[in-house]
């Protein structure tokens, strides 16, 4: 069970360590506008993860200051003078506030996340956290357990010590975006046996990545339709079906080849089952060789899944 953390000092220790990991191209004297208030601040621009970034204390009448504001954009262009902010995520300095929506959470062994509680400011009539929670299903939701023993469901945003925090936290803007625009849910493609969460939150977290990846790699090859289908290339095909292997758990392993294996087993030729496994596993574990379906190994390049061997198994 993952835990809110309310120390002054852990809080602190989890915002350096966000913003030592936040990079960004800077941009000086940008006028930053929302809902009834405006503020004019340098903001830091991730190219490749197309949003911006910057932090701001929220003070108190008295001037103290309260709050960790982690201020957010979606930005696939560079930023102009004037911008308008997509969501903004507050931080209690020390103890726990369910009315703010930021919260730090530590896992068993210490290690800290960004969470979200789900709720949205700035959103539209209706647009309330159950509707957000609708939205991203398929988000990296745990129940987390408060100091005064209560216990609620937070979004897992990022690992604070994740070397893919910053594509992370990209998503979770961008999903803000579509959420406030009134976009529809993004449709799951029924490629992915759909894992059971035994799994922790830093692999559920890279799962949804390498799904994404894997996602883009098979529309390039015309899997979802278009004029070089793939799978109409030579005739009919067997369906393709993934499981994902996030960290090589041996749970997490032998439930994935499990499902693969029964899915096969009802489904027969009409589905050909493919295992996605972290190359280090893949590369020396003798047992994967001798699955009876194929297993691709993916590799991080940066925080960005590239998959061995994926034609090999497509085509087989």
């Amino acid at each position: 069970m993952l835990r809110v953390v309310g120390e002054p000092r852990r809080i602190d220790r989890a915002i350096k360590r966000l913003q030592g990991a936040l990079k960004g191209v800077p941009a000086r004297g940008v006028r930053l506008t929302w809902r009834g208030g405006e503020l004019r601040t340098a903001i830091h621009w991730t190219r490749d993860d197309s949003f911006w970034w910057t932090f701001e204390p929220r003070r108190t009448r008295d001037g103290i200051a309260a709050r960790h504001a982690l201020l957010l954009g979606y930005a696939p262009d560079p930023p102009t003078k004037r911008e308008s902010i997509t969501c903004e995520i507050n931080l209690p300095r020390a103890g726990t506030d369910r009315k703010v929506a930021g919260i730090v959470v530590a896992d068993a062994d210490g290690a800290l996340y960004l969470a979200h509680s789900g709720r949205m400011g700035g959103a539209r009539s209706g647009q309330r956290k159950a509707a957000f929670r609708e939205f991203l299903a398929d988000g990296v939701w745990r129940n987390v357990t408060w100091p005064d023993g209560a216990e609620s469901e937070a979004l897992i945003v990022a690992p604070l010590d994740s070397p893919r925090l910053t594509r992370l936290l990209g998503r979770f803007v961008d999903s803000v975006r579509r959420f406030k625009a009134g976009e529809p849910p993004r449709a799951r493609t029924g490629l992915c046996v759909e894992p059971l969460r035994i799994d922790s939150a830093v692999a559920a977290c890279d799962r949804r990545l390498v799904d994404a990846a894997l996602h883009e790699e098979l529309a390039k090859r015309g899997l979802f339709g278009g004029a070089h289908d793939l799978f109409s290339l030579r005739g009919e095909r067997s369906q393709p079906l993934f499981a994902l292997v996030a960290d090589g758990q041996a749970d997490e392993l032998a439930l994935a080849v499990g499902s693969l294996s029964l899915a096969s087993a009802r489904s027969g030729p009409d589905i050909r089952p493919i295992l996605i496994a972290p190359a280090s596993l893949a590369d020396g574990d003798a047992a994967l060789k001798a699955l009876p379906f194929a297993c691709v190994r993916f590799r991080w390049r940066g925080a960005r899944a590239v998959f061995d061997g994926l034609d090999d198994a497509l085509e087989g």
